[in-house]
């Protein structure tokens, strides 16, 4: 089986691959073309078998569209994942690029979020992000998964999830991955 996993930065594409590779016995290609991962990157780079692959929108590529409608015909299955709430998206994104320029390999660390400044160019990116995507799932014809559906706590959302993209899994085990208590943003608990 190869599962590609489409997502913007800060949608939770991580935790979705971890609980993949890892209920499914997949091996896991975390972002094969971000050139500040890996340097020179692979434009040709191809799944083998038992794979699951993650790659965000945001790739430096002249059509985006066009490359993930083809490449995307080299997976058995392809995945979406957005979020519906552009603001925390942009937050998330802003405050974990400052954090880690403080404390580098932070990325997928918790936090408590506090606003490391104006974050609107970082709207903009996300609503960019965001757009390309939706265009990406029209052409695809592939419904776009949303992590406030998936890391919501709700087991019937995600058993649809996998119903939905033909998953077979341990359902507690893979439910455990999205459960809300790992999300990396923490709240702090104000008592009354």
């Amino acid at each position: 089986m190869k599962i590609l996993i489409i997502a913007i930065p800060r949608s939770g594409s991580t935790t979705l691959i971890r609980a993949m590779s890892s209920t499914l016995k997949l091996n896991r290609i975390d972002e094969p073309f971000n050139e500040e991962l890996w340097g020179n990157v692979n434009w040709n780079y191809k799944p083998e078998n038992n794979v699951v692959v993650k790659s965000l929108v945001d790739i430096d590529v002249p059509n985006i569209i066009n490359f993930y409608k083809k490449y995307s015909k080299l997976f058995d299955k392809t995945i979406i994942l957005s979020r519906k709430n552009t603001q925390e998206a942009a937050e998330s994104y802003a405050f974990q690029i400052w954090k880690n320029s403080k404390n580098p390999n932070t990325w997928h660390h918790k936090y408590n979020y506090n606003q490391p400044g104006d974050i609107d160019k970082w709207v903009e990116f996300m609503i960019k992000n965001t757009s390309d995507l939706e265009i990406l799932s029209k052409e695809l014809n592939i419904e776009i998964d949303w992590y406030e559906d998936l890391y919501c706590g709700d087991e019937e959302k995600i058993v649809n999830f996998l119903n939905k993209h033909e998953i077979d899994v341990d359902i507690p085990e893979f439910s455990e991955y999205l459960n809300p208590k790992h999300r990396l943003r923490q709240f702090k608990k104000t008592i009354i």
